[in-house]
């Protein structure tokens, strides 16, 4: 285990944090306190999904991953999901980055491009910020596997040579501003797919889904556990955990 993460109780604290030898490192006894936190808000996201999406292929079969970011869009916690969706998540998130330098409350963001993160077009994401009054924390990010993304087959599984035969293909687009969805680019979306209002449940499930994670940071606990100079720490730490397990 990294020594970040060891006990020093001779060591003088910050308010979380332990000094020695001129570095600042991360309390363990605070690091789990974030850590479950912003796991705990991952895991409500999975749940908030569950209970609202339309299709089986979510209600049931669960095909879903759930992700919290922060504001360079790498990963600080996830939900009990697919890691074939997570591995990519946060590139996905990096390309709404990069396509919208400037985001404000209410925006969401949606997009199924592979060559920006994604994986095959099925599976959409769907991109919110959080924010604790002007100051942005980081984002949520939901991805699903929708039952039809259009194509010449239903279920948009058809044997296709190139990507222009597998569906519609959705690169980074503003879906919400202020809070309130864009009609022209859901009339879009939705006159491409099958069955558009079980496709438009499950949008709104996802996108009830990010915002609840928002709501679990966007209070002076959720500020102070991530987003503060106090929790800056946090996330570097819980990555070098991740990292470290993963070589294990």
């Amino acid at each position: 285990m990294p020594d970040t993460l060891l006990p020093h109780h001779s060591l003088p604290r910050e308010r979380g944090r332990i000094r020695e030898g001129g570095r600042t490192k991360t309390d363990p006894a605070r690091f789990e306190v974030v850590k479950n936190a912003l796991y705990s808000a991952a895991e409500e996201m999975k749940i908030v999904l569950a209970k609202t999406a339309y299709s089986p292929l979510l209600k049931v079969a669960g095909d879903y991953s759930c992700g919290i970011f922060d504001g360079a869009g790498d990963m600080v916690a996830q939900g009990p999901d697919l890691p074939i969706h997570l591995g990519s998540m946060p590139d996905a998130v990096r390309a709404v980055i990069a396509t919208f330098p400037e985001v404000e409350p209410g925006d969401v963001f949606i997009h199924n491009d592979p060559y920006h993160g994604g994986s095959h077009l099925p599976d959409v994401n769907v991109v919110a910020p959080a924010f604790f009054g002007d100051r942005l924390l980081g984002f949520g990010c939901v991805r699903a596997h929708w039952p039809d993304i259009g194509s010449a087959t239903p279920g948009s599984y058809g044997a296709v040579t190139e990507i222009y035969g597998e569906g519609l293909r959705m690169p980074p687009v503003r879906l919400y501003r202020n809070g309130q969805p864009d009609p022209d680019i859901e009339r879009l979306i939705f006159a491409n797919v099958r069955t558009p209002t079980e496709r438009q449940g499950d949008l709104r499930a996802q996108v009830a889904a990010n915002r609840r994670g928002a709501q679990r940071l966007d209070n002076e606990r959720g500020a102070r556990l991530f987003g503060d100079d106090d929790a800056g720490g946090i996330a570097p730490a819980a990555r070098r955990r991740g990292e470290l397990y993963g070589c294990l």
